[in-house]
């Protein structure tokens, strides 16, 4: 009777009525973890088994005392072997993983097993021991259940993709290029000091690189001073001075935005050269250096 109930609890564990995951073995200190489903497996699945064991101080698993990996039993191989040890009291836990593809085939479904293996434990008196780990079975499902013949006669041509149209794709990425180089222009043209690319030789340009240069002291005032009013009357065509700023935005349209600016700077560059009001030098080469680059920018039609 108790043989007739073991069957049918390991038929319907089988089946998956029952949950086949965990079992304690017959070892004392040793889990067996089995796959979580024991039907439905085809070939080239991966089924994973996991040991738990727990050794006294001095007990180890010693080189070579796990499954080898790569062998092989009825067409099941054992493709990979894990494991991991931790401190566990004064003993040592070891967790195992063992990794069985199936390779076996069948026209129609059959109880297949993992193979029984073993580990090898070595005690601290150097004697060994092996504790079995035992088979396990599960319900191999094929993929036709019946006879595939010969592979030759199924095989099927092999047609190359259908080209994929580039046109468009290339015309996006050459106005996309463009966009770039044109925005890249621009930042260039915009930001841009140095005297040898084309359009960047303004006056106000060549004083804003004049200015950046100079140290703050008052005899450099007195220079980034001189190097603006030379740019003034640069584009001014003669001598430009603060009475002469009507006229200076009306023959150049693109400083008119900024007529206030030249006014201050016109305001400023008489208080220090004519009326003697000194100011910090630090903050009059800061405040040039601003103005420069905004006279540049107006220079060059982007302000």
């Amino acid at each position: 009777m108790k043989n007739m109930i073991r069957l049918i609890g390991c038929l319907m564990a089988m089946l998956g009525y029952l949950p086949a995951a965990s079992a304690a073995g017959t070892q004392p200190g040793l889990i067996i973890t089995n796959p979580s489903k024991s039907y439905g497996v085809q070939i080239g699945d991966v089924l994973s088994r996991k040991i738990e064991l727990d050794l006294p101080a001095g007990s180890t698993i010693p080189k070579g005392g796990l499954p080898l990996k790569g062998s092989k039993a009825d067409g099941i191989e054992l493709v990979d072997v894990a494991i991991s040890e931790s401190t566990n009291g004064d003993g040592r836990h070891y967790s195992v993983r063992l990794d069985y593809q199936v390779f076996a085939s069948s026209a129609k479904p059959v109880v297949m097993l993992l193979p029984q293996s073993g580990i090898k434990v070595a005690a601290k008196d150097g004697q060994e021991t092996v504790l079995a780990i035992p088979q396990w079975p599960f319900w191999f499902s094929p993929m036709v259940v019946s006879s595939s013949g010969k592979a030759g006669i199924n095989m099927q041509a092999q047609f190359r993709p259908p080209a994929i149209e580039l046109g468009r794709l290339h015309f996006w990425l050459g106005a996309f290029a463009f966009l770039i180089a044109v925005g890249s222009l621009g930042l260039l043209y915009i930001n841009a000091d140095k005297k040898w690319l084309p359009f960047m030789g303004g006056a106000f340009a060549d004083a804003h690189r004049k200015i950046k240069r100079l140290k703050a002291t008052p005899g450099s005032t007195k220079e980034a001073f001189y190097h603006m009013h030379a740019a003034f009357n640069h584009w001014y065509g003669g001598n430009c001075f603060a009475q002469d700023i009507d006229t200076f935005v009306q023959q150049n349209p693109r400083f008119g935005k900024s007529r206030e600016d030249i006014a201050r700077f016109f305001e400023s560059s008489n208080d220090h050269l004519f009326f003697g009001h000194i100011k910090d030098a630090s903050e009059i080469i800061r405040e040039l250096k601003l103005l420069s680059k905004k006279f540049r920018n107006c220079e060059r039609g982007v302000a």
